[in-house]
């Protein structure tokens, strides 16, 4: 059955730029936009900035060096936020980290170089940059709907605690984790594998304090895995995997996070079992189910599995990652793991966020236009950082100029990442 809604709304705002969603790639989109002296707006959904990283509490930060933990590769505002984490002893820098240790719950293939953070203090930094950058950010408030006419974005509707809102800006930027702006707006998505094999699955993250870090040697049983944080005794959980879930349903979401809580009831049964964990206390569960896969867009080009392996290095590439395609099992049958080989650096261009559809639109983030499996690299925080900032400067640069996301020259944006402390090759 339908019903048919109609409303006026109020107008809250004209904008530059606007970013839908907080997240790692949503914070760094709107602080880059804002440092090159646009406005910009900044929804997000939650209370906080920082998405899995901080309501999720998914850490540590995986690798932000190449492959095989030798040159960092992932810098610009990435390596600013984790400097003033660390000036907050808040996070350890990924130089002084290795694998397999406690850092990286003792596992080691691509796992040299993490960065172990504290998710409040990331919160307080966030907060920092977005308000010293200029951002107007509004937290508790949800991306609803576009308003389109001639295959672009006009506005877009807003919920707020007020009711249902409007705001306008000339560039759109998608950083929802789920790309449902691109799918409101008439981009083609997919949810899962490209060949419709389900999503990856989801955890729910759990925090643990006093544990005997000396007594911790070697990885708990599995499915558990205990990763140090900067303080000592105090660990971030990943555990079990929530099998099925379709983040873009309300259903599906409600149904896997209420199983996910029965299950780190078991967790923490096993956890407690690995030495040095037999005292450990529970000090908080993530309120954010985390999501590995949801949609993915259709772009100018879709980054391939053959891509990362053979390490090419894209004219208009504005993001580098060397970690594995990490594909944990989609149905709890098939062996997850690392999938193929990814070269020891290779690159992500412009086009994969640049959708086919909407003329004023950029999307940053876990959902660009890319094959399941290679997604399965890029998707970690750090590299949704960089696709971030990458994207907020294209949105500066477009509206610098007066053209759309897909007409700005790529060889001022490479520049101007460069400029801004990014790694450009």
């Amino acid at each position: 059955m339908l019903i048919s809604y109609c409303k006026t709304v109020e107008l809250i705002g004209e904008y530059d730029v606007a970013v839908l969603g907080g997240g790692p790639a949503g914070v760094c989109a709107a602080i880059e936009a804002a440092r090159c002296g646009r406005k910009v707006l900044l929804a997000e959904a939650t209370g906080m900035l920082g998405g899995m990283a901080t309501a999720g509490l998914v850490g540590p930060f995986m690798t932000c060096y190449d492959r095989d933990g030798d040159e960092q590769i992932i810098k610009g505002l990435f390596d600013e936020i984790v400097g003033r984490m660390v000036e907050l002893s808040g996070a350890l820098s990924p130089d002084k980290t290795d694998s397999p240790s406690r850092w990286t719950s003792f596992l080691k293939k691509y796992h040299r170089r993490v960065t172990p953070f504290d998710s409040f203090v990331l919160q307080l930094v966030l907060d920092r940059m977005a308000r010293e950058a200029g951002v107007h950010t509004l937290l508790y408030t949800k991306y609803v709907d576009s308003i389109c006419m001639d295959g672009g974005i006009e506005s877009i509707i807003l919920a707020v605690p007020e009711g249902l809102v409007a705001a306008r800006a000339e560039i759109y930027i998608d950083c929802t984790g789920n790309a449902d702006v691109a799918a409101a707006s008439g981009v083609e998505t997919w949810i899962g594998g490209e060949d419709g094999a389900p999503p990856q699955p989801g955890t729910l993250f759990f925090e643990v304090d006093n544990v005997e870090d000396v007594r911790y040697t070697s990885r708990p049983q599995r499915p558990v895995k205990a990763y140090q944080k900067p303080l000592a005794g105090s660990y971030k959980i990943n555990h079990d995997r929530v099998y099925g879930v379709d983040a873009t349903d309300a259903r599906s979401l409600t149904e896997a996070h209420m199983k996910a809580r029965e299950q780190i009831l078991q967790s923490y049964r096993t956890l407690r079992s690995t030495p040095g964990f037999e005292n450990c206390s529970i000090t908080q569960v993530a309120p954010v189910l985390g999501v590995r896969e949801s949609r993915h867009i259709r772009g100018l080009y879709m980054l391939t599995v053959r891509d990362l392996g053979e390490g090419r290095i894209f004219e208009d590439a504005v993001a580098c990652c060397g970690y594995g395609m990490d594909v944990h099992s989609r149905d709890g049958q098939i062996k997850g793991g690392f999938h193929g080989e990814v070269a020891k650096v290779y690159t992500i261009p412009y086009r994969c966020m640049v959708p086919v559809g909407c003329s004023n639109l950029l999307v940053a983030g876990k959902t660009i236009c890319a094959e399941s499996q290679a997604a399965g690299s890029f998707r970690i925080m750090p590299g949704c950082m960089a696709l971030g900032q990458a994207a907020g400067a294209a949105a500066a640069l477009a509206c610098e100029t007066g053209v759309q996301p897909g007409q700005v020259d790529t060889g001022k944006l490479r520049a101007l990442l460069k400029g801004h402390g990014a790694y450009i090759i």
